[in-house]
């Protein structure tokens, strides 16, 4: 019996073991689970900050679509006012021979 005692000390320590090794095993996967939740929202949070990204992405094409747009018109209007500079003085002339005739 003596052998049978220990025999059975051994399978239950066995099964202790066994027993604390899968406790501990799933506080591990409770921890991984307990991570994937946690990676989970990040990458919510991630997502959520591309798309407001993409957003803002788009808005600024939009502005300098817009600012290139005033800009080709800012450079024609230069561009006439700098021909009209350039006819000026023959503009003046003209007004001095014209007021000198009267």
């Amino acid at each position: 019996m003596n052998s049978k005692a220990t025999a059975t000390e051994e399978a239950r320590a066995d099964i202790r073991e066994h027993a604390q090794a899968t406790v501990s095993d799933l506080g591990s996967l409770a921890q991984e689970v307990s991570g994937g939740s946690e990676l989970r929202d990040m990458l919510m949070r991630v997502a959520k900050q591309t798309a407001s990204l993409d957003i803002c992405i788009r808005e600024t094409q939009q502005s300098l679509a817009t600012s290139q747009v005033a800009a080709a018109r800012l450079a024609d209007r230069v561009d006439s006012a700098s021909e009209q500079l350039k006819s000026l003085p023959k503009t003046i002339d003209i007004i001095k021979v014209a007021s000198a005739d009267m």
